[in-house]
């Protein structure tokens, strides 16, 4: 049986408060941002929430709800909020093809 698409309107998500509780009431819940609009998404929320200026708590709130929405590894969620602290930016970096 194939999963049931619900169309997500997240930007009313406007505190770390308002994350930690969707966090909470989501344990059982599959969630996948298609990967076409992950970068943009998750570039969206860090400014949203002006990542930067948060608490190392709010942060780890934060990262917890961008693993379960992109469905990425922890890891590679690291990766792209760090590329978004230096840049500002989060866009997909691409690497030389090997021969």
């Amino acid at each position: 049986m194939r999963g049931m698409v619900i169309d997500m309107d997240e930007a009313k998500l406007q505190t770390v408060t308002q994350i930690k509780l969707f966090l909470e009431g989501t344990h059982d819940i599959a969630l996948k941002i298609p990967k076409a609009e992950q970068y943009k998404f998750i570039e969206k929320v860090l400014k949203r929430f002006g990542y930067t200026r948060l608490s190392r708590c709010d942060k780890g709130v934060v990262l917890r709800y961008l693993k379960l929405m992109t469905d990425l590894s922890r890891q590679q969620v690291t990766r792209l909020v760090e590329r978004y602290g230096k840049s500002g930016r989060v866009v997909k970096k691409y690497s030389a093809t090997k021969k």
